[in-house]
């Protein structure tokens, strides 16, 4: 009979403290290099942990894609590119426990059931008294506007055309919020601090398949086929695990 296979909350407490700190260290310099996850797996708090060796493993020999790492992860990384440009691993840490404990906080019962629509409806319009941020935009507008600064990137650049279909894409749909922020590199040549964040890390991916002989292009084509709906740092982690398991 086989047994559970054991996942990152069933690990000691330090062990799972040394995974996320080797995750977050990862995302800061965008990517774990060969030497890095041989520290990982020779840290005295996985050695003590019987369990914690068998886990990473499933991640780093088997290519398995762990659930609860790619949740966290994706924690990670929306918190990297929300936050200030050079924040430290520890910095991070501490960005996603505070919204950790937010969202963790419980709803009163006079909270209006439908304040989320209205929210949702309000990240469409323009704001008046800042420049927009990724964070900023709706879901499927950031989504969208992260994945072509990366395929701008693993692609060598895209087709012009391609950012008139952005555009349209967003005027139809009415979001005057997505295209503010689209005013800001293609219009007024400033590129935001977040935008050039999530392009540093294409850059470092790009960089790393490079030095392992495969097509940048190739790769984002093949990923961005089979995960059309995927978050930009969830197909970062896909790219940087075909690295990896190379």
């Amino acid at each position: 009979m086989d047994l559970p296979q054991r996942g990152m909350d069933d690990l000691n407490s330090t062990a799972v403290d040394r995974i996320h700190t080797f995750m977050a260290e990862s995302t800061v310099r965008g990517g774990a290099s060969p030497a890095d996850v041989a520290d990982l797996y020779t840290a005295q708090e996985i050695v003590d942990d019987g369990d914690a060796t068998a886990y990473l493993d499933r991640r780093f020999v088997h290519g398995e894609v762990l659930e609860d790492w790619r949740a966290f992860q994706d924690r990670l990384s929306s918190a990297f590119l929300d936050g200030r440009p050079g924040a430290s691993a520890d910095m991070l840490l501490d960005r996603v426990r505070r919204d950790d404990d937010r969202q963790s906080a419980p709803r009163s019962i006079f909270d209006d059931p439908d304040e989320d629509d209205l929210f949702e409806d309000e990240q469409t319009d323009r704001i008046e008294d800042r420049d927009p941020r990724l964070s900023d935009l709706s879901a499927d507008a950031r989504r969208a506007i992260e994945r072509y600064i990366i395929s701008d990137v693993l692609c060598y650049g895209v087709a012009p055309y391609k950012v008139m279909e952005l555009r349209e894409n967003l005027r139809a749909s009415g979001d005057e919020r997505a295209l503010q922020y689209l005013d800001l590199p293609f219009e007024l040549g400033d590129r935001p601090t977040d935008w050039d964040g999530l392009r540093d890390q294409a850059l470092m991916i790009r960089a790393k398949l490079e030095a392992y002989g495969v097509d940048p292009s190739d790769a984002f084509g093949q990923t961005d086929v089979g995960h059309p709906v995927a978050e930009a740092s969830e197909l970062l982690a896909l790219l940087d695990e075909r690295d990896l398991r190379r």
